[in-house]
């Protein structure tokens, strides 16, 4: 602990010294023949190794070898569940990389020694993905009768979502009456199931001193949940309560030291198999040279613009490298789809002219995610001096405002012509030089009807306002205006949510309002706004979303039949 560096779920008291002699336990029972220094140096690495940031990773690997010199571990023979993992992952669409299936082969082994644990993580480090895929493996595992394993099932909640009385239950405070909360009840259904099936309560959310202090009676040795109603329902032997969460600033050292942890990476993980699964969703009839070309150039231009923001750029609202990686592979989609998201769109249009438009729509896209991100002019223009040293191979005589090199001679170079990329940045590419009003690459878009780089500006309609038009109503139109008109158009249209993030009288809430009662009515109901505050509760939001909806059947509420709701949420700041 005096070594390592301090992190608030590192935990090194008696009940992670317990969770250490309870896997030796196991692993004398499975080989009694075994060397214990083989043994007791196993349990230490499977129990501990798993929580450690990738940082402190060889120094614990270096304090332990001088505590064991010359104790060789073997391999641990995991083959029947990687080859489960894999088969698992292919079906989720999701890519067993190494660390991600290192990480969850780390979850089953936590999993076997402590019945409460945490994955711990930032975003897009695989936390859901990981224990939805072990699931999915030990059930398959147990359809062919390989290690003995059991089936797993797994209920999710979301502590925060709800009131505490509605996670374990109250009393009605007129007439006294006990109600169970949501927890309670599904504790209650995996406590009293006789079957030996796995089950896993997973709390996705964030993890706070007021509803997780109730849980200490259930995460020590005790195991048994008490609630309000004076109630205590023990756990069954096959229950393991997961907890879900980013950090745990504010847990206290009781809870850490009650759980298991298991730490993921986003860094770790990288945005490569994100890309990869994104193209296995792309429409069957875009070809593989497509695809090839699409991971070449984020490869060769949107991994190091991506670098150079998260170094150089201080954000409007900080994103994580997968996001990033998302709204760009979103954007692109969503842009192509007019030119060639149909079999009879891509015949219509010349092979040449595609080919130039999905390298310029790449370009457009990354412009959009990782180069509007920036919460200032200047930001935007750095983002814009490296593009152009990029594209232009001349990184290395590139001095960035922190003054880090980003030359990197490995670096993969992919050409691709001037006519695909943003003007400012491409006259980094021709003899041409940079006209004064072509001064950011944010001004401008491309236009998949003319094929061709058109400014924002220029997609103004400059039609008179009519005269009898009331004060409020008017909206003069601007090219920051067509931008975000634009991107709230693709977002509606594709069905993914948006983002906008800017400071108070920037004009959000006026462009989005305008834009969507432009809506057709007959695609979309009405959109419904609702708006957000340090009051708002759980089953207000629930209601406001539910009064402009139909309902269906039982739980199930929608708009009118063949029609699209679009929920406006004004106003997120809480």
């Amino acid at each position: 602990s005096e070594q390592l560096s301090s992190q608030d779920h590192y935990d090194y008291g008696m009940r992670a010294v317990m969770a250490v002699l309870r896997a030796a336990g196991n692993l004398k029972r499975r080989f009694p023949q075994e060397d214990e220094f083989v043994l007791m140096l196993r349990s230490i690495m499977d129990v501990n190794l798993c929580k450690f940031l990738s940082q402190d990773v060889p120094l614990f690997q270096g304090i332990i070898s001088d505590l064991f010199p010359g104790i060789v571990l073997p391999p641990s023979d995991y083959k029947l569940m990687t080859a489960a993992i894999e088969e698992a992952s292919a079906a989720a669409n999701l890519q067993p990389t190494p660390y991600f299936t290192l990480k969850i082969i780390q979850l089953y082994e936590m999993i076997v020694v402590r019945h409460g644990l945490m994955v711990v993580g930032l975003p897009f480090s695989g936390k859901t993905a990981g224990y939805r895929v072990l699931a999915a493996a030990l059930n398959i595992m147990h359809e062919r009768g390989q290690d003995g394993q059991e089936a797993a099932q797994y209920f999710v909640v979301n502590p925060k979502a709800v009131t505490i009385g509605q996670l374990y239950g109250q009393f009605d405070p007129v007439s006294h009456e006990w109600s169970d909360g949501v927890l309670a009840v599904l504790f209650r259904k995996c406590a009293s199931d006789p079957s030996p099936s796995r089950k896993w309560l997973v709390l996705d959310g964030p993890v706070d001193a007021i509803w997780i202090e109730n849980m200490n009676t259930v995460l020590d040795d005790n195991k048994k949940l008490c609630l309000n109603s004076g109630e205590i329902i023990a756990m069954s032997p096959p229950m393991n309560m997961i907890f879900e969460v980013m950090d745990l600033a504010v847990a206290s050292p009781a809870t850490v030291s009650r759980c298991g942890m298991v730490y993921m990476e986003p860094h770790q993980l990288g945005v490569s198999p994100l890309l990869t699964s994104w193209l296995n969703t792309l429409p069957s009839h875009y070809s593989a040279s497509l695809k090839e070309r699409l991971v070449a150039l984020f490869d060769a231009y949107a991994t190091p613009v991506l670098r150079f923001v998260r170094k150089e750029v201080r954000e409007a609202c900080p994103t994580p490298d997968g996001n990033t990686a998302v709204s760009f592979m979103r954007l692109w989609a969503s842009l192509a789809a007019p030119l060639m998201g149909t079999p009879e769109l891509q015949r219509q249009a010349e092979p040449a002219k595609l080919q130039e438009a999905a390298d310029a729509l790449f370009m457009f896209a990354l412009v959009l995610s990782a180069g509007s991100t920036a919460a200032t002019v200047e930001s935007r223009l750095h983002i814009q001096g490296f593009m152009r040293e990029l594209v232009a191979c001349k990184l290395e005589d590139y001095v960035s405002p922190s003054g880090h090199s980003y030359h990197n001679p490995d670096a993969p170079f992919v050409e691709i012509s001037a006519s695909a990329l943003p003007p400012p940045v491409a006259s980094a590419l021709t003899a041409v030089p940079q006209a004064k009003e072509d001064s950011c690459m944010n001004d401008w878009m491309y236009d998949t009807d003319t094929f061709s780089w058109r400014k924002w500006i220029d997609l103004v309609d400059m039609a008179p306002i009519p005269e009898d038009a009331s004060f409020r109503s008017i909206i003069v139109p601007t090219a920051d205006s067509m931008a975000i008109t634009f991107m709230l158009r693709a977002a509606v249209e594709n069905r993914y949510p948006l983002l906008l993030v800017g400071p108070t009288g920037t004009g959000k809430t006026a462009y989005t309002a305008s834009y969507l009662a432009s809506l057709d009515p007959e695609r979309y109901a009405p959109p419904n706004t609702i708006g957000f505050s340090a009051q708002t509760s759980a089953n207000m939001a629930q209601s406001l979303i539910d009064a402009k909806l139909d309902k269906r059947r039982k739980g199930v509420y929608g708009p009118a039949m063949g029609k699209h709701a679009v929920v406006f949420v004004d106003d997120l700041n809480m």
